[in-house]
């Protein structure tokens, strides 16, 4: 599986298998180290991004999360990573403002880490304190 439409039309068939979160941006890469699909959530707020993540995780095999912290620093993008059918590595992620006490506030600027997923069930859960 290694051309555009390719990528797309397994994309496409995910999301028409599932009921998934809206999604704002696509991105296709086919290169050499494997293809990649990248796709923005078009959710913009915590924990509206936890539960969609957590919707996406739910459909997907191999799957880790992460936070990074944009290198300008002002802002965490947190996503999971996973398997489409096809081996097609996705990376389905959402951007949160930077905060001093929210998850990834121990980043340094461009630094990533990896998220559990009991940790995004916690901030997408209604009522519970968040990080």
């Amino acid at each position: 599986m290694s051309t555009t439409v390719d990528l797309l039309d397994v994309t496409r068939a995910h999301l028409t298998a599932f009921e998934l979160p809206q999604l704002y941006s696509v991105n296709v890469v086919t290169a050499v180290g494997g293809p990649t699909v990248t796709a923005q959530l078009a959710a913009h707020h915590s924990p509206e991004i936890d539960i969609s993540l957590l919707a996406w995780a739910d459909t997907l095999t191999d799957v880790t999360a992460e936070a990074w912290r944009v290198p300008s620093g002002d802002s965490i993008h947190l996503s999971v990573i996973g398997r489409l059918p096809g081996d097609v590595t996705i990376r389905v992620y959402g951007g949160l403002p930077f905060t001093p006490h929210g998850i990834g506030a121990d980043l340094a600027p461009d630094a990533s880490t990896t998220v559990p997923l009991v940790v995004l069930r916690h901030l997408g859960t209604p009522g519970e304190v968040t990080l």
